[in-house]
């Protein structure tokens, strides 16, 4: 009698295992983009030495959103709380290639805890500034969006701790990287010398009625001992307004650099709109101002993009895109320009989700 209880109990135990483990499997979820493309551009410089310019076409990935593969889960925990993690890895879809510096999972790699105080995450992570980006810019993550203009709107860090939380209508990021990039020599973690590589950000929204305004903060220090004191500094507000099917968006970025003993500023402003005349068709439209302190260096951008859904999943789409550049000014839609030179894109691709 005991044996059979025994091995009642064994193949009870075994069936909760089984399915604790079926449960835990559910809470796990794949997911990605594929994006690959046609791209053609202008003027694009044949080396970065030369001066020669040439048009260019090509095969690319990620023209309107970064392929990639990830996996986030979820576990309950009991009392409201439950542990979390994201693993996503980015690739160029056109070679097979790693993106994000050649890191296996580039995009995000982390592990933390969700309640009703919010959740904190501790690995690689995601930015503030890209939390404003993807807000604030309807054309992001494209090409020819504010990423051309400052690539800090992708950015992740290294080594980081961030906090996310929603009161209400107050929605609220802010991380602390301790070294936001160790693939730089000294990037991170530097005993001795805790200012290298830091990086703190907060990104603050709040929404009332239609309408959804928000402000950034961001600092990075230099990425050596010998550079650790110099600082990049970016303040941003922004705001989006919401009258379906249109929305409007309008943003402002100041960009301060200090590199002892000199200061530079950039600003950076921009105002977009999307149209979804039916479920299936999105228009975007933006104009952007790139004014860094000098004469004749301001950038002037503007782009179009279009996109059709042939399914919840895939879709078509083609953006265009202008740089202007002043006489000084050298800022490219894709490769590197001469100065004063200004160049156009024209993307075509297809765009899967899964």
């Amino acid at each position: 009698m005991k044996a059979l209880y025994a091995t009642r109990a064994t193949i009870l135990l075994g069936s909760v295992m089984a399915s604790t483990a079926l449960h835990a499997q559910t809470n796990v979820q794949i997911y990605g983009i594929v994006d690959v493309g046609v791209e053609y551009v202008n003027k694009a410089r044949v080396s970065s030495t030369g001066t020669a310019t040439g048009s260019l076409a090509k095969v690319d990935s990620g023209n309107a959103a970064a392929s990639r593969i990830g996996f986030r889960g979820r576990e309950d925990l009991g009392d409201g709380l439950a542990a979390v993690f994201g693993l996503e890895n980015g690739f160029s879809a056109d070679t097979g290639a790693l993106a994000n510096g050649g890191r296996l999972f580039g995009r995000q790699a982390y592990v933390g805890l969700a309640g009703k105080f919010g959740e904190v995450q501790l690995g690689r992570e995601t930015t503030p500034i890209f939390d404003f980006g993807a807000i604030y810019d309807p054309m992001i993550p494209a090409r020819y969006s504010a990423l051309a203009l400052d690539a800090a709107f992708a950015s992740r860090a290294d080594n980081a701790i961030r906090y996310g939380g929603r009161f209400g209508g107050l929605t609220l990021s802010t991380q602390y990287s301790f070294g936001f990039d160790s693939t730089i020599a000294n990037g991170g973690e530097v005993p001795g010398a805790f200012q290298v590589g830091k990086e703190i950000s907060t990104n603050v929204n709040y929404q009332f009625g239609n309408v959804l305004a928000g402000v950034l903060y961001d600092r990075q220090n230099g990425t050596s001992v010998a550079t650790q004191q110099n600082t990049v500094e970016r303040m941003a507000v922004g705001v989006v307004a919401d009258f379906n099917p249109v929305k409007l968006y309008a943003a402002f970025q100041r960009r301060n650099m200090h590199t002892a003993p000199t200061s530079t500023r950039t600003n950076l402003y921009w105002v977009a709109m999307s149209y979804n005349p039916t479920a299936a068709v999105t228009l975007l439209a933006a104009a952007y101002s790139y004014d860094p302190v000098g004469a004749s260096n301001r950038t002037g951008m503007y782009t179009l993009l279009g996109s059709y859904a042939l399914s919840k999943r895939t879709d078509i789409y083609s953006e265009l895109g202008i740089m202007r550049n002043q006489a000084k000014a050298a800022m490219a839609l894709d490769g590197t320009v001469n100065p004063g030179d200004n160049q156009a894109g024209l993307t075509l691709g297809i765009r899967h989700r899964f």
